[in-house]
């Protein structure tokens, strides 16, 4: 994932929030929101490897499935649910944002632009799947499940009753500000929805 995605999550995030972070990997994000913003976080990671990393930083992380791990928390326990990366690895993403929203008050959603312009060359030129920086596996490899844009994502969201309250992109030289779509490899969202009972499921 783009720096960018995790400098400006730091930024959303207040200091003293309570965080659940979604696929923690090797902890370091996590860590450093509570160094730096001295956030109450808790972490869900289903690589046992990993979560053996996020121990020894004497960090709180279950190994687990993030189905699993939501199922954990009661209605609202966190101010903040971390979907960093992860989102477009998940099964049933719609169900999995239903229940992020239980347990949290906001989400935050990064992923991959399918729709990047680089992406966009590679399947119509050499009518492939793509391979570029930020998607670097090839697809028997990928854990990418879900390949979407952030065209894609806006539809999800406006399908959902979901409101995102603030969003940013980066491509391998920095910020972008115009036309994500066609020219960020990573999108980040802060998503907020009025109430539980809003949410729909896209059909």
């Amino acid at each position: 994932m783009n720096p960018g995605v995790y400098e400006t999550v730091a930024q959303w995030i207040p200091e003293k929030s309570r965080v659940l972070d979604l696929g923690t990997g090797d902890g370091t994000f996590l860590e450093r929101l509570i160094q730096t913003r001295h956030v109450t976080g808790e972490g869900v990671e289903k690589d046992a490897e990993l979560v053996g990393r996020c121990v020894q930083r004497g960090l709180v992380v279950h190994q687990g499935d993030i189905a699993e791990g939501l199922d954990q928390h009661a209605d609202g326990t966190f101010d903040f649910v971390l979907l960093l990366g992860t989102f477009q690895e998940l099964i049933q993403p719609a169900e999995i944002i239903h229940e992020a929203f239980r347990v949290g008050r906001q989400v935050v959603i990064a992923f991959d632009n399918f729709a990047h312009y680089r992406v966009r060359l590679q399947i119509l030129i050499k009518g492939r799947t793509p391979i570029t920086p930020s998607l670097p596996a090839q697809w028997y490899r990928t854990r990418n499940l879900h390949f979407l844009s952030v065209a894609d994502f806006e539809s999800f969201c406006q399908e959902s009753g979901i409101r995102e309250t603030r969003r940013a992109f980066f491509n391998i030289r920095g910020a972008i500000h115009f036309f994500p779509n066609l020219r960020a490899e990573a999108a980040v969202s802060l998503l907020q929805a009025d109430s539980q009972q809003t949410l729909r499921k896209p059909a």
